[in-house]
């Protein structure tokens, strides 16, 4: 019998030793430490994202006061967030600490001095609350301080995840879970009222009550596909106006108590993905009249969603539409507002259209193309729902509003995602969009001088606007 070659036994050693090693494999590492009689848990997240805008619709012209800036017509930032977070945890008691830096890349320059503090770049807290849960599988708890509030799908408060800073509210937070029903109640400080007193600093001024949220939802699972959700939001306003921006929205925002109910139905199974939600909003804004005006707004939103996994390259299909109210120039003021929306996720990813004054509707289509990746493209019309009220953007900004126009569509979008999850941890995310102007958009840019200086003074609006960015997240664990 002829000897078996070296080469041979070579490879069969390497298949066994590997077989071996994936036998011998150790499990995946916990997320949690011990340390004695506690539980630690750290985390990391590091997010990198460049961003550019072609004669973006919400940039440059006129301002608060009426001065006029340059056209932009190019526009570029780049930026980063980090967090750093401790979780501790021993029986019933948890605390939570989360770091953030978040800064446009540039802004505070290490020149061996300290800048003034700048809204392009802040440094602090993110999350830093204490809690007390039972031991259930899904446990109730009680939660104060600092923390990331989610309620339904984000569409009156979320996290604003995508923004540069997220979004955490100094709140107390109360859950109970039992069964497949969930009872939360919320209390937030938006806005510190003041002044603070001797021990801030903080000793002249009106006394005024800040901006507070109050809460409470209910929520009943009776089945995947069907669950229910219903909560109600009030702010109660006495702001200082530190972000008024010379808007009615903006106005109505000042001083006042806005109250709002909100009912979702809505599921997940077997490849589909629905919601449907309605919202009422009433109460009184002061600083909109002498004497204050009634607020009376309403809002709807629906999408339904199918994956079809049977089909090469696992499609998902998507519609959705959403509706709501704006201001008529009547006594009353009838625009929705958002109150603490997230953007990005329900109206495009300009981030031009909000969920106030505006109507819309959109096809998605998502595909996968290898594994750990995704393609997506959506097309969205977006138009005024009333001519006299205001634009809003997704950050919950006004673009402006056109006295006298009759055009109300806002434009016609396309966008253009590619997710890739690089490794176990990082993630990368490429996207693009393209925006044909609506009449009523073109409208409000002239009148906010956003657009070409003819020879005769009037301000003609461009036609086309485009964004993109890429970005890069490491989250571990």
């Amino acid at each position: 019998m002829k000897p078996i070659p070296l080469s041979i036994l070579a490879v069969a050693h390497f298949l066994l030793a590997s077989g071996s090693a994936r036998a011998q494999s150790p499990p995946p590492a916990p997320d949690k430490i011990a340390l004695g009689d506690f539980l630690l848990a750290p985390s990391l997240e590091i997010r990198m994202r460049a961003e550019y805008m072609n004669s973006p619709p919400d940039l440059g012209g006129s301002d608060p006061f009426g001065r006029q800036s340059p056209r932009v017509r190019d526009a570029w930032t780049a930026s980063e967030r980090s967090r750093l977070g401790l979780g501790v945890e021993r029986g019933i008691l948890r605390a939570q600490l989360t770091l953030q830096d978040a800064r446009a890349l540039g802004s505070g320059a290490p020149d061996a001095t300290f800048a003034p503090a700048s809204n392009a770049a802040r440094f602090g807290a993110y999350e830093a609350f204490l809690e007390v849960h039972d031991r259930g599988a899904r446990p109730s708890y009680v939660r104060l301080g600092r923390q990331a509030v989610v309620w339904g799908e984000g569409r009156l408060l979320g996290d604003a995840d995508f923004s540069p800073m997220g979004r955490s509210l100094d709140a107390a937070r109360a859950h109970y879970a039992a069964g497949n029903v969930d009872i939360e109640a919320l209390a937030a400080v938006l806005e510190a009222p003041s002044p603070l007193g001797s021990s801030f600093s903080n000793t002249s001024g009106p006394s005024r009550s800040g901006v507070e949220l109050y809460g409470a939802l209910a929520r009943w699972s009776a089945a995947p596909l069907f669950r229910i959700e219903a909560y109600a939001l009030a702010r109660i306003s006495r702001s200082k106006g530190d972000n008024f921006d010379g808007s009615r929205f903006s106005a109505s925002r000042l001083s006042g108590e806005t109250y709002t109910g909100a009912l979702r139905i809505f599921g997940d199974a077997r490849g589909w993905d629905y919601a449907a939600e309605g919202a009422y909003q009433f109460g009184r804004a002061n600083a909109l009249a002498i004497g204050g005006a009634d607020v009376s707004a309403w809002a709807a939103a629906a999408h339904i969603a199918k994956t079809l996994p049977e089909i090469a390259l696992t499609p998902t299909l998507r519609i959705a539409g959403s509706y709501a109210s704006g201001d008529d120039g009547s006594g009353s003021y009838h625009q929705f507002d958002p109150l603490l929306a997230d953007p990005q996720r329900f109206h495009g990813q300009m981030d031009l259209f909000a969920w106030s004054n505006a109507m819309d509707a959109s096809a998605r289509v998502q595909i996968v193309p290898w594994a750990q990746t995704s393609f997506a493209v959506e097309y969205r019309y977006a138009r005024l729902a009333r001519t006299s009220g205001e634009w809003i953007g997704s950050y919950l900004t006004s673009l402006g509003r056109a006295a006298g126009s009759t055009g109300a569509g806002l434009g016609s979008e396309i966008d253009a995602a590619f997710t890739w999850r690089a490794a176990t941890a990082l993630d990368i995310r490429i996207g693009w969009s393209g925006l044909i102007l609506g009449d009523g958009a073109r409208a409000i840019m002239s009148a906010e001088a956003r657009g070409t200086t003819e020879p005769g003074g009037t301000v003609t609006a461009p036609t086309f606007a485009q964004y993109a960015y890429a970005q890069a997240t490491l989250t571990v664990p």
